[in-house]
């Protein structure tokens, strides 16, 4: 193994850890813009609760990929940044409103007032950002990234349905991580039932697109579909597994194994993809050979990578225990 494969490898744990914890944070604001009935507001609540210490601090994880990416395969990242600059942007737009109307939102004068309308940019800004990493995503495998012609990421079909399916998932993670809290605070045990039907109804529709997925991965991505073929099969069955236990386990309401299964179910469809993109990080445009930096560099980089990481993870995990992990609510739901 070569130091830009192990490279690769960390910055695909650091792409799984912004998937997991990232977006479950998009996947809540996905539900705050669809909640409706009499208890909308109690599901506001909660996940802004769930959202409020932890959020920033899990965008640490794309900042460290793209970092990775532009310091040991800078020739990748010019492909990249040229070719997808729209997709990305849109992205980028997005986290910045995402954030910004999160915190005025927080100290907003209320539903009528200036909440009521960041809110919206809030939940609006939360979908917007998975679908165009989808989108982004499928025009790597498929090679459909063109300097030529900077729309034609957002024209595929299946480039739109990569990043319908990317929210999707981001909304099944949230659902399944918020039946937790939801269950462990104290006075929203009601939502619990609520947040159960839309773990299991958001898992339906995520596996629907993926069966939709596969024959336009055939279609516009043949080679990552023939390696998928291959190399893809251990993820694939890590992911299903993954997520028929999620569906049986919040059925059954243990609420923390739940958020474990769902983990790997959303993780091994990204390894799967990781392992079938492999050599290739734009299919047809560059390879992670072409686009390495000089060994040393690469060495350097993850010398750095495993110094911050030793720092990182203490911290982040503190963190969590902190303020992701509220004190039981009487009648706990989770086991």
């Amino acid at each position: 193994m070569t130091a830009a494969d192990l490279l690769l490898m960390v910055m695909v744990g650091g792409l799984t850890a912004y998937a997991l914890l990232g977006g479950a944070d998009f996947g809540g604001g996905v539900w705050d813009l669809l909640a409706r009935g009499p208890h909308a507001g109690d599901q506001r609540a909660l996940i802004s609760g769930a959202l409020g210490p932890v959020w920033e601090a899990n965008h640490v994880w794309l900042i460290f990929v793209i970092v990775a990416m532009f310091s040991g395969f800078p020739a990748a990242f010019g492909v990249i940044g040229s070719t997808l600059e729209l997709p990305m942007a849109l992205a980028l737009v997005g986290i910045v409103l995402r954030g910004a109307a999160y915190v005025y939102r927080a100290y907003g004068a209320g539903a009528a007032g200036p909440d009521h309308w960041w809110g919206h940019v809030f939940a609006v800004a939360s979908t917007v950002t998975p679908f165009m990493l989808g989108v982004c995503g499928a025009a790597m495998a498929s090679g459909n990234a063109r300097t030529d012609d900077a729309t034609a990421p957002l024209t595929s079909v299946f480039g739109l349905v990569a990043g319908g399916f990317a929210v999707t998932v981001t909304a099944f993670l949230a659902a399944v991580y918020l039946c937790r809290d939801a269950s462990r605070r104290a006075g929203t045990e009601h939502l619990v039932d609520g947040l159960r039907r839309r773990a299991l109804g958001s898992a339906v529709v995520a596996g629907t697109l993926a069966c939709v997925l596969l024959p336009l991965l055939w279609r516009d991505a043949p080679v990552v579909a023939q390696r998928f073929a291959t190399r893809g099969v251990p993820f694939v069955m890590a992911s299903a597994c993954g997520g028929v236990g999620a569906l049986v386990l919040v059925w059954r309401r243990h609420f923390t194994a739940a958020r474990l299964a769902a983990g790997l179910a959303v993780a091994g469809v990204l390894w799967g993809w990781a392992a079938a993109q492999y050599p290739d990080l734009v299919v047809g445009q560059v390879s992670a050979v072409a686009a390495a930096a000089p060994t040393e560099n690469v060495r350097a980089v993850l010398i750095a990578i495993g110094a911050g990481v030793a720092v990182l993870i203490p911290a982040l995990v503190l963190l969590f225990k902190v303020f992701a992990d509220p004190e039981p609510a009487a009648g706990d739901l989770n086991r």
